[in-house]
């Protein structure tokens, strides 16, 4: 039976490269993983449990097992910088953006969640953890990190821009917009050492004539943020552990992208 997640021939072609082989010896690997691949992308869109997957998928233990694998691997960040690349490419630009836009989501989490991983954003009347993520001109998503939800913005946009660092050697990053949450020497010092550049911040205002003008760029990070609403499993934070709920976000990012190089 086909679903509307199923990846095409094309979409499959983009990502197989990076999904694990099976080990030398023993005996050959009987699980189809582009099948796999379909099961993961069907949780990750229509929220459903690992044990609620429909039964002409492989077993849900299997699959569990194999998001497991990839994610242990960090092969999901892979795939998905892969993929921003490609993209970005395609689009005629760089591939390291000059520009990014952050901001942050506070969201409920789930019964699975540990105690240590939460927390409560008093701003937000939101108990659970903070999505911290970092979007492109293009609005597609960069990097994320995930906190508890008492975390402060600055902190966790710090800690989000030193794990981009890591991974980009030499970034291109010019300028950072930010909303009023970002205001203040701790991330605005940090981004001048760290990137040679400036943090912007964006505040929407309201027009007599236009009504309500949104901050320029600026949108393009709430845009990422109801990009995510379109996927179930995102709409609370069910993941045991922050960085599974962080490959949860990459693959609907993957999702979104692989749709956008292989319209369907």
């Amino acid at each position: 039976m086909a679903y509307d997640t199923d990846l095409t021939d094309e979409q499959w072609a983009l990502i197989r490269h990076r999904i694990p082989r099976a080990k030398k010896g023993g005996r050959p690997r009987s699980t189809n993983m582009r099948r796999v691949i379909d099961a993961i992308m069907y949780v990750v869109t229509h929220g459903c449990k690992w044990r609620g997957l429909p039964k002409d998928f492989p077993p849900w233990e299997t699959v569990y097992r194999y998001f497991c694998a990839i994610h242990s691997r960090g092969l999901w960040r892979s795939i998905h910088c892969d993929l921003y690349k490609e993209i970005r490419h395609r689009a005629g630009k760089s591939k390291r953006p000059t520009l990014l836009i952050i901001d942050s989501q506070s969201v409920k989490t789930g019964k699975c969640a540990s105690a240590e991983t939460k927390g409560y954003d008093g701003g937000k009347r939101v108990k659970g953890r903070k999505r911290h993520v970092l979007v492109d001109s293009m609005g597609l998503l960069v990097d994320v990190q995930v906190t508890p939800a008492n975390v402060h913005d600055t902190k966790g946009a710090r800690l989000l821009l030193e794990k981009y660092k890591r991974r980009e050697k030499k970034p291109k990053v010019q300028k950072i917009i930010g909303d009023k949450g970002y205001r203040g020497e701790l991330l605005n010092g940090f981004v001048r050492k760290a990137f040679n550049a400036v943090v912007e911040i964006g505040e929407n205002h309201t027009n007599m004539i236009r009504g309500f003008v949104p901050a320029h760029k600026r949108w393009l990070v709430e845009r990422g943020f109801a990009w995510l609403g379109d996927y179930w499993r995102l709409s609370i934070d069910r993941e045991r552990y922050p960085s599974r709920s962080m490959s949860m976000i990459r693959l609907a990012f993957i999702r979104l992208m692989l749709r956008r190089l292989v319209p369907v």
